[in-house]
């Protein structure tokens, strides 16, 4: 994999921004708004999501907020469908991953399919 690759995660063409060192896992921009850091190996142990279309095992997704009062209601939504924060990491933080926020969230345990209906949905309405 190389960056700048296009790559099919759940359904949806994303653009690979960043390789680890050691191949351990892969950044894809899937929209301005939602990236995901996804891994083959699984050796930081995240929650098994795998995604047959891109090959990854898990996955954990970044999503890019204005405010910290709208990263608040992003982790609401997401924890009726099952996504999650560790205590450390349920504070919106400034952006790392998402470069046209200024701040983002990182969440765990949504699924591809999850993930492909947000991107579709945010395409409807903008």
């Amino acid at each position: 994999m190389q960056v700048n690759q296009k790559i099919n995660f759940a359904g949806v063409e994303g653009k690979v921004v960043e390789l680890s060192p050691h191949g351990s896992f892969v950044v894809v921009r899937l929209t301005n708004r939602i990236t995901i850091v996804g891994t083959t190996n699984n050796q930081f142990n995240w929650e098994e999501m795998p995604d047959v279309s891109s090959g990854f095992d898990s996955f954990i997704t970044y999503m890019g907020i204005r405010s910290i009062p709208e990263g608040e209601k992003v982790l609401r939504i997401v924890a009726q469908v099952g996504g999650y924060t560790y205590r450390n990491e349920s504070q919106a933080r400034k952006a790392k991953r998402i470069k046209d926020f200024p701040l983002e969230v990182k969440i765990r345990g949504l699924t591809p399919d999850y993930i492909a209906q947000v991107i579709t949905n945010q395409k409807k309405v903008m």
